[in-house]
């Protein structure tokens, strides 16, 4: 089976916005999946509106976010947001058992705000 694509926040809204529409049976470009999945292919048109982004995915990750799904890659500060909400509930284990939860997740907090505020800028390295 294959996997969900991974798509940008932009990329995600446009497809959100194309799968709203699909099945309207007034509509040649969203009747079903095939007149989409055509419209993508040729190269004459592109989406409008707040598609426009879906043409910047690739045609076969196009095809497989419509019949597979997709995902969000998130970005470098979206998963430092995860982490803070994380440490503001109090989810994040310590690795040292001797540590208080709390106490350790007001430690993350503080030491991610820390370096936000001096300006530290957040980065993903590809695996």
């Amino acid at each position: 089976m294959a996997q969900k694509v991974q798509l940008t926040t932009k990329q995600a809204k446009a497809m959100d916005s194309i799968k709203d529409r699909l099945g309207d049976e007034h509509s040649r470009v969203f009747k079903d999946l095939s007149t989409v999945i055509q419209f993508k292919l040729n190269e004459k048109f592109s989406f409008t509106a707040n598609r426009t982004e879906a043409d910047t995915i690739s045609d076969v990750d196009f095809i497989l976010a419509l019949t597979v799904g997709y995902e969000v890659k998130k970005t470098a500060e979206e998963i430092v947001e995860d982490i803070m909400e994380s440490a503001w509930n109090a989810e994040i284990e310590p690795k040292n058992p001797m540590l208080d939860t709390a106490s350790y997740n007001h430690g993350v907090r503080r030491g991610i705000l820390d370096l936000k505020n001096a300006g530290i800028k957040f980065t993903l390295k590809d695996e």
